[in-house]
């Protein structure tokens, strides 16, 4: 409709960008909202482990731990070993639990997890060591991904500011002088000024927010 409407582009150039629209935007909208589960659950995940340690150093069994951290973890932590807690319950093999716990999530740090108790379960061994190891490294990547925030922190600023240059600068015009962005509106050449305008800020903006992502995921 923006397409249709502001930039009088042809049906054959709109309908394209309207499937692409109604497909790219839910998605895009799910991933975004999947990434901060992500981030959060993968902040409060070294105080789960760190939990399970303690309640083995204890002389309880793990799975007597996994179901603590089911009931006082805060979410999403809790959900994740309130299932696996379930799921031994009634009767699903431990080892197999945490194998589809960690195919769904699929986190690395969780994966580390699920191998670690999986084999101590097996093979037995002191499991508390393991997950000592396994809280340090987890807390360790945490302070690298900060690390690397703090680093391009400058980076996302400038293209902030340069990203929303543009709009300051229409905005101006259309207060000071509407008639001088008037053919834009009028002129198909215009129309397609401002599609190829729009087209690039957009280029610019999300392979931007790609690199932040890559260099920022750790």
């Amino acid at each position: 409709l923006f397409l249709y409407a502001l930039l009088h582009l042809p049906v054959y150039v709109v309908m394209p960008g309207l499937v692409a629209a109604f497909y790219l935007g839910p998605r895009q909208a799910l991933r975004s909202q999947q990434r901060r589960v992500e981030d959060k659950f993968t902040d409060l995940f070294p105080e789960a482990v760190d939990m399970v340690t303690r309640i083995v150093r204890a002389g309880l069994p793990i799975n007597v731990a996994i179901r603590a951290v089911g009931n006082e973890a805060p979410p999403p932590v809790d959900q994740v070993f309130a299932t696996l807690a379930a799921e031994e319950k009634i009767g699903v093999r431990f080892d197999e639990a945490l194998g589809a716990a960690a195919d769904r999530i699929g986190l690395p740090d969780f994966r580390f997890f699920a191998v670690a108790v999986a084999l101590h379960h097996a093979t037995g061994g002191n499991i508390a060591v393991t997950l000592e190891i396994l809280s340090d490294i987890v807390r360790k990547r945490k302070a690298t991904r900060m690390k690397a925030k703090a680093t391009t922190a400058e980076v996302r600023t400038s293209a902030m500011v340069l990203g929303s240059l543009p709009f300051v600068v229409i905005g101006g015009l259309l207060v000071l002088s509407p008639q001088y962005l008037a053919p834009l509106g009028t002129d198909p050449r215009g129309n397609v000024i401002i599609g190829t305008a729009v087209g690039f800020l957009a280029a610019a903006y999300f392979s931007m927010r790609w690199m932040m992502q890559r260099a920022t995921r750790i």
